[in-house]
């Protein structure tokens, strides 16, 4: 905690404590722009000092907020890093003999659905609420949103716009199948959450050339992440 946090607290205990002693009392806080801003003790019911969230959340109208770019990037354009299913660091190689869950030839089960597990990335990665989407958050999003092909900053992709008119964009990352990352540029791949029961050994996403939700690939691949908050 920094001088100036801890001087305002000092200064606003203060301010609280003689509330019940003297009308009239404002709190004045100073902050780095140079601005300043007043508020009467008697209307503060309370202060609460909370860590801002460095990752920018859109809402789209949906059940769930969606991050603005992707784990791993720190801007919409940015491609960002790629990861297996389940994994939660980056590699050089997602072949399939080479994916953390692959053992003696069969493919171990980590649960049917990881959002918000060990195995989540996004949510090892980021923290907080932040989670990988379910099938159900990525149907919500092919389904109830309408999906723009378009270029930011030079960066092929889509505009995503939801129900309530806002937007978010997914870059045309790719994907890495094994050591050498294609399509980057042409297509994009992003991972929900869920696995596909009929198919163990996939997982379902969203693919740009449907982008429907519906299409499940191998766990191994290295895909995109695009994380969610809400609808817990």
């Amino acid at each position: 905690m920094n001088k100036r946090r801890v001087l305002f607290i000092i200064g606003v205990m203060m301010a609280l404590l003689v509330h019940g002693q003297r009308s009239g009392q404002v709190v004045v806080v100073h902050l780095m722009d140079g601005t300043t801003h007043e508020y009467a003790v008697e209307d503060i019911a309370y202060i609460d000092f909370m860590q801002q969230d460095p990752y920018p959340a859109v809402d789209l109208g949906l059940s769930v907020e969606w991050a603005a770019c992707n784990v791993g990037a720190s801007a919409p354009e940015e491609y960002g890093d790629l990861y297996a299913w389940g994994e939660t660091a980056t590699k050089e190689d997602y072949s399939e003999e080479a994916y953390l869950y692959y053992k003696n030839y069969e493919y171990v089960g980590i649960g049917k659905d990881i959002s918000g597990t060990d195995y989540d990335v996004a949510h090892k990665a980021w923290g907080g609420r932040w989670r990988m989407p379910t099938k159900a958050e990525v149907d919500e999003l092919t389904k109830q949103c309408v999906w723009t092909s378009t270029t930011v900053h030079e960066v092929k992709g889509f505009n995503v716009t939801g129900p309530n008119g806002n937007s978010i964009f997914l870059p045309a990352a790719g994907y890495q199948p094994g050591t050498s990352r294609m399509k980057a540029g042409k297509q994009g791949y992003y991972w929900s959450s869920t696995l596909n029961d009929e198919m163990p050994s996939a997982a379902y996403n969203i693919n740009f050339n449907g982008y429907n939700g519906e299409w499940s690939a191998s766990r191994a691949y290295g895909f995109s992440v695009r994380a969610v908050r809400g609808g817990e």
